[in-house]
């Protein structure tokens, strides 16, 4: 282990699941079912938990026939061990945030967790040995894991700061002062992403899939059933990464699917310098043809 790995106190170790409010639970299951590859594995009239991979589910719907549109309000992430997760929590009260029990349903996947608010009422969930299956799900066209949520706020430094002087998440890469790339112990390039922008929500969840072959799978029955894609093909300056985005309001925020994410080496995730790279659609996508060139977006 480097001497920077030995210093450096360390984060989160990757995502794990977001918790979405929806207007129709059985519509936003099949909606996942179908469109992200997701299996459903328990529900109720209440909750659904549905899983990519091994781990015990990757979104927790939660029934709110109030909305009329979808609302994440929670993302939880795994921790390495105990004494990460006892180190995060001296953080997070040192800090002055509150610490939260986790949610009912977490309890009894988990050893142990706690919650904490961030800057902009989002809950993050930290916890040690979430729960696994012992096979992945009989699925061909699913993803193999659920990669990062990319949050806009309205409170952009101030979220930044907890993320990273607080949480311990790592910078990848800067576009100008607006968007910003964190990664996680999990070491893909990032495991979150924040924007500036005029007020907050959860902008995306990206999933990644196990081949371009299977994006492109995703894509097609996007575009059969008619489910507005978002930004249709992009290839990811910063994470390497080729994706679309699909978004129908009432299950949940832009659904990513994507391939070939970038991960660093173990040397690369403490050594690397987090670049600085103008605000040109061509730092967001390389196949853009000019500075002017937002239309996807």
């Amino acid at each position: 282990m480097t001497t920077e790995a030995t210093a450096r106190r360390r984060g989160p170790y990757g995502m794990e699941y977001a918790r979405i409010e929806v207007p129709d639970l059985a519509a936003s299951i099949e909606f996942l079912q179908y469109h992200v590859g997701l299996q459903l594995e328990q529900h109720d009239d209440e909750y659904a938990f549905l899983r990519a991979d091994l781990e015990h589910h990757s979104i927790e719907l939660v029934a709110a026939p109030q909305r009329t549109e979808s609302w994440t309000t929670a993302v939880g992430f795994s921790v390495e061990n105990d004494a990460v997760l006892d180190d995060l929590r001296e953080r997070v009260t040192a800090a002055g945030h509150e610490v939260f029990e986790l949610a009912d349903r977490v309890k009894g996947l988990v050893q142990r967790g706690f919650a904490v608010r961030d800057p902009n009422g989002l809950i993050v969930e930290l916890f040690t040995e979430f729960q696994e299956y012992a096979e992945p799900p009989l699925i061909e066209l699913r993803p193999l894991d659920l990669v990062h949520p990319f949050l806009a706020t309205d409170k952009y430094d101030e979220t930044l700061a907890f993320y990273t002087k607080v949480l311990g998440f790592q910078e990848s890469d800067h576009v100008g002062d607006v968007t910003v790339f964190l990664r996680s112990e999990d070491r893909y390039h990032h495991s979150l992403a924040i924007q500036r922008n005029n007020e907050f929500y959860v902008a995306h969840l990206c999933f990644m899939m196990k081949s371009f072959d299977h994006v492109m799978r995703g894509r097609a029955r996007a575009q059969y059933k008619k489910v507005p894609i978002a930004s249709d093909l992009v290839n990811h300056s910063a994470s390497t990464s080729i994706a679309f985005y699909m978004h129908d309001t009432r299950h949940g925020p832009r659904y990513e699917l994507c391939d070939r994410h970038r991960v660093f080496t173990p040397e690369e995730h403490e050594t690397h310098r987090a670049r600085r790279m103008a605000v040109d659609p061509r730092n967001i996508d390389v196949w853009r043809p000019a500075a002017d060139d937002w239309a996807r977006f």
